[in-house]
């Protein structure tokens, strides 16, 4: 009786497929790399992917920080033929722990966001989540833009109209006639 109860757990383990597990690629690793810019620089452009070669379940982080405040935006995308048993699926996409709607035809999942903030030091996050059917590749680009900076010379008129509205209140009166 335990060799047939040992052999269906040895089939089952065999037949299920193999659970990648989760795994975090911080910038700069091998998938996950700026292609256009510096931290430092007003404009940044990063690409990040993942392949797998079987079946198999994954969740990915690629996390990053930036040195300034700005806003970011992207696109992701699988591709597949019709007819072949090999498949690739997003089946959920997170930044910043917001959930975006990924779209799917015959041919491939993509998603293209924008309008993401982006604070100065905080570990930002991308998230794929999905399973593949065969092998499978997913790829993707980042995009972030910095805010501007008002110049001294905006700053220094900014606070002088301040001060001129504070006087024009304050230089105010107010008389209050009884009858």
């Amino acid at each position: 009786m335990n060799k047939y109860v040992l052999g269906a757990m040895a089939a089952f383990a065999l037949a299920a497929p193999a659970m990648a597990g989760a795994a975090t690629f911080p910038i700069g690793s091998s998938n996950f790399f700026i292609t256009s810019g510096t931290p430092f620089t007003p404009s940044i452009t990063a690409s990040f992917f993942n392949g797998f070669q079987t079946s198999t379940s994954f969740d990915d982080s690629f996390t990053f920080t930036i040195p300034q405040n700005g806003v970011g935006s992207g696109s992701i995308s699988t591709s597949f033929s019709s007819g072949s048993e090999n498949k690739l699926t997003i089946s959920s996409l997170f930044v910043n722990g917001i959930s975006y709607a990924l779209t799917t035809t015959a041919s491939g999942q993509s998603a293209t966001i924008g309008n993401i903030p982006i604070k100065f030091g905080v570990l930002n996050t991308i998230r794929v989540v999905g399973s593949t059917n065969g092998s499978g590749v997913y790829s993707g680009t980042a995009t972030f833009a910095a805010l501007p900076v008002p110049e001294p010379s905006v700053w220094a008129m900014m606070i002088i109209g301040f001060g001129a509205v504070g006087m024009a209140f304050r230089r105010r009166s107010t008389s209050v006639a009884f009858s």
